[in-house]
Order: C-alpha cells, then structure tokens, then sequence
C-alpha cells in the first residue's frame, strides 16, 4: 500500500508538472482525496501524506462513522495534521481543487456505483474556484486508483447502477442516456503489478494509464520476449501491447518464436501462401493482402484470380506472381502441392465465388485465413462453415461480420465484454476468431486469448481506412506460411501481425492509405532488427 500510493502521488506530478512549480507558492495545489471504506481508501491516505509533505494543501473526504482494518488503518492514522478531514456531506463545501483522486472503490467491484457517491465528484467539481488561481486551474483533473469507481476490471464496462422507479418513460430516456449518472470520466488510472483486462479492453479506465511497480514478481517489466516465452495454455489470458526495455532484442525473439525461417532457405521453403481474388474490378483488395503477406516473411505469394480478371492483375504486380482459378476443382488439385502452406479468402472475393471457393479451401487442411466475404457469405447459415473449419483456420471478423456470424452473441457486445464473447465465439467455430478493433481480441476455442488495445498512447485511429483490415489478413497469411506446417501457432501469427499493423500505423502516421501498410513493414522490422 504504501508503495502504491506513492505510485500514484508520483503519477499526478508526471502528468502535470506544471503543479511541481507551485508547491512552493502562495497557492500551492489542491487535492480532495475520496476514499473509500476499503484497501482503495488506504491508498488514498498514502496518496495524501505524500501530496502534503510535498507542500500541497491535501482535503481527504471519506465515511467519518467507519473503522478501517489492517493497511488502511495504519495509512488513515499516519495522514499528517495538515491534512483536512471531512466527511462526504461536506463535499460542496469549500473551493475546487486541481485534482480530484478517486480512491473509493477498486479492484474487485461487482456492484454499481450508487449515486451518492457519484453525486461526490459533481459536488467537488462544482465548487468556487479559489479567486486567487489561474484560469487554467479551473477545471479538477480526475485520478483514479487502480481504476474508476463502478469499474469492472473483469469485463471493461461500468456497472451502470438501477434507475429510480419512480421516473416516467420520458424522465428514464433522460437518465438512462446520461453517462454522468453512470461513471466520470477520468484522465489518469493507476494501477499496480501489471494492467488488469478491463484497462485494455477499454479506454473508459481513463485516458492514460500508468502501471505502478510495488515489488511483486514479474511485474510492469513485462516484454514481448517474455511473451514469447508464455505458454498459451488454455484459458490463459496474454497482452500484446506491452514492449519495453530492449526493443529490439525482445522483439527478435518475439519474431523468432512466431516464424520459423531457415537463413538458407529458399522461397518455397520460407512458404508459399496463396490469395484468393473476386472479378474484374474486385481484386484491390486482394493484391494488398498478397502483398502484405510477401512484405512480411513469405517466400512467394500467388494470387488467385478468375481468367477474367487476369490482365487487371498482371497489370498491376510484379514480385507476386498470378495464375487463373477458375473454380473449385481447381483449387482442390493445388492442394497436391505439399510446398503450400496458407490460404487467404475473403477480401473483394464476391460471396458467389466465396460460398464455391471456402469449403475447397478448408477441405486442404491448410492454414486458412478467412476475412470479409469468407465471413459474410454464409450470414444466412453460418453452422454452414462452421461445419468445414478446423483447427488451423483463423476468422477474422470486424463488429458487423461478428454480428453476422454470432447474431446472439453480438446481441451482448456492448453490455458483455469482448473477450468473453470472442472466447465463446471460438469455441462455437471450432477455430481461432480475431475480432477487429481499437480493441482487438484473439481467442482461441480452448479459450486461450490475447488482447492487443489501440488506445491512448498506442492509439491509430487512421486505420480506420478502408483496406486495413485486408492488409492484416495478408500479414497473418504470410506469418502462417513461414510456420512448419506440423507445428503451426494460429494464435501467435495473430498476435504479432496485429501488433506490427498498429506499429506500421504509428509508423506512417496521419493519411495513411491502407496499401501504404505493406510498405511500411521494411521499415519497421529493419528498426526493429537492428
């Protein structure tokens, strides 16, 4: 606990240290610490003897009538003198502070938030500012303590508490859709060993978020080699947002452990994958798949095209090469060609020549990426290709193929978390499901899942560009062909290609067109490699 708090006391000066200049001033900052009947509430305390030993004018507001146990009452009597204590009634009383430390429910919480004590933060924010104070002291930055109160950190939503029974249809609208009846938002979440699901699997933990190291073993120093080097047992749960010390080395293993490239192999031997795609005039789609799968490991990538769409595509490669597909049989006499190892279905496949081409493309047992019309052509049955999968395929919905593929489970998606529903999509498929997102889930139908979140600092909201999500069937397709096709890792292709799709983002940055994607990955793995 006491580690914990000062976590948190150090967290707020990193964030603001405009506050560091005026610890020593004639208004020096302002902090009202809610804190709460539990271990939240102790770190509170902490947070607090350090705010004030550092000059700080400190108001902790918590239940007067109860008695802590343990830590939180060691923390609750060592709160230094100058410490103002009051209980919640007083809330509205006095001036607004800079910041406001949200220490009264934690980890663990299963119940909503009740409204009175929602009711402390708007009370607090109301306050007269202090008329002294600069203008931009006006508005009280919200931390929280491991996470918002009314968080569940199972699942990544707030339990939004019951409405009153006593309100009319109108007055319910009103409530129901008034996000500050449910949780205030919050800028900064601090929370100790390691990130707990709900802070990746949504931003509502708060706009930043920092980890607190407090002495626990393998703690925040987790790296991707570390990663590497996790067993994906069943029911485990693996974060893919986390590269830190040694960047390249940890992700060289990382890299290594993925893909298995001989450095005197030849192409066929780094793996052959092939891309199926749709008509004249559909095949955009296709060709950055292809060449994101050659950009990224693959020794040769062919594209599969009807005959009438084979000038089109000549036209436009040069290191991929193209024959003509023109159904079926055809695609199930490749599959004599032991040198083949992945197949990727689905982006501008048309769903007529995808419900043809899917369950021939299954029937090889290959490693299979199905994207797009692989998904959604079978919306009307999809038991129809869940009866063809097997365990080397790999489905990689966006929320509306996950809708079309698993209307009842999508019915929960946004009252359910999505690493649930993900983990029982699988288990439904037969397969691994990739569900696309700034919070993108991966599980596997043993339940072992991964979960890589784009938020806050590691946010691109350019990707959301047409064809991104091609290009990242394309970088999975080719990390599945570099695999020995006895010991493929449908999940651990997954879990790197989503990784190195936000970095290539990152990468190029505002603008990005998804065919700059491929390109981009030369770079980031020479920067990487280094």
């Amino acid at each position: 606990m006491a580690r914990a708090g000062a976590g948190v006391a150090a967290a707020i000066l990193r964030n603001w240290p405009q506050f560091l200049e005026l610890e020593s001033s004639a208004e020096p900052p302002c902090a009202v610490i809610l804190c709460g009947p539990g271990n939240n509430g102790g770190d509170g305390y902490v947070v607090g003897q350090h705010l004030s030993a550092r000059g700080w004018r400190v108001e902790v507001l918590r239940e007067l009538n109860h008695s802590h146990e343990g830590a939180a009452a060691h923390a609750l009597a060592n709160l230094p003198a100058a410490v103002e204590q009051h209980g919640f009634a007083m809330a509205a009383t006095g001036h607004r502070p800079d910041i406001i430390v949200d220490a009264l429910f934690g980890i663990g919480c299963t119940r909503p938030l009740g409204t009175e004590y929602l009711a402390l933060f708007g009370a607090v924010a109301a306050r007269p500012p202090r008329p002294a104070t600069a203008r931009w002291r006006h508005i009280p930055k919200v931390v929280a303590v491991d996470c918002p109160s009314g968080f569940d950190l199972d699942r990544g939503v707030f339990l939004a508490p019951e409405p009153p029974r006593s309100l009319d249809q109108e007055a319910l609208t009103e409530w129901s859709t008034d996000e500050s009846r449910r949780h205030i938002a919050t800028d900064l979440c601090v929370t100790f060993h390691l990130p707990k699901p709900g802070h990746v699997l949504s931003a509502l933990a708060g706009q930043r978020l920092e980890i607190v190291d407090i002495g626990l073993p393998g703690g925040a120093g987790k790296d991707a080699a570390a990663l590497a080097d996790l067993p994906k047992q069943p029911h485990a749960l693996r974060l893919v947002d986390l590269v830190r010390g040694n960047r390249p080395k940890a992700f060289q293993r990382w890299f290594q452990s993925v893909t298995h490239l001989d450095k005197a192999a030849h192409k066929y031997q780094r793996g052959h994958a092939i891309v199926l795609s749709g008509g004249l005039g559909q095949g955009g789609a296709a060709r950055m798949a292809a060449r994101a799968a050659l950009r990224i490991g693959a020794g040769a990538v062919t594209i599969a095209a009807p005959q009438s769409a084979v000038p089109e595509t000549a036209a436009q490669i040069n290191a991929l090469m193209l024959r003509p597909l023109p159904d079926s049989y055809t695609l199930r006499g490749w599959m004599e060609d032991d040198r083949l190892r992945a197949l990727c279905l689905g982006p501008g496949l048309g769903h007529k020549r995808a419900q043809e081409m899917v369950p021939a493309a299954l029937w090889g047992k290959r490693a299979t990426v199905l994207d797009a019309d692989a998904l959604s052509c079978f919306g009307e049955d999809p038991q129809v290709l869940f009866n063809h999968l097997h365990e080397d395929c790999i489905l990689t919905p966006h929320e509306g193929e996950f809708r079309t593929l698993f209307p009842d489970l999508a019915a929960e998606l946004h009252q359910s978390d999505r690493l649930t529903l993900t983990r029982r999509a699988a288990e439904r498929a037969g397969a691994v499901v990739l569900l696309k997102g700034p919070v993108t889930v991966i599980a596997r139908p043993d339940g072992c899942a991964s979960v890589h979140p784009a938020l806050r600092e590691r946010a691109a909201p350019w990707l959301a560009t047409a064809g991104a999500g091609d290009v990242l069937a394309g970088m999975i397709t080719g990390l599945l062909a570099t695999q020995d096709p006895h010991h493929r890792d449908i999940l651990g292709a997954a879990e790197l290609a989503v990784w190195m799709h936000v970095e290539a983002a990152r990468q190029f940055g505002p603008g990005l067109l998804a065919e700059d994607l491929p390109d981009e990955l030369p770079a980031l793995m020479r920067a990487l490699f280094a």
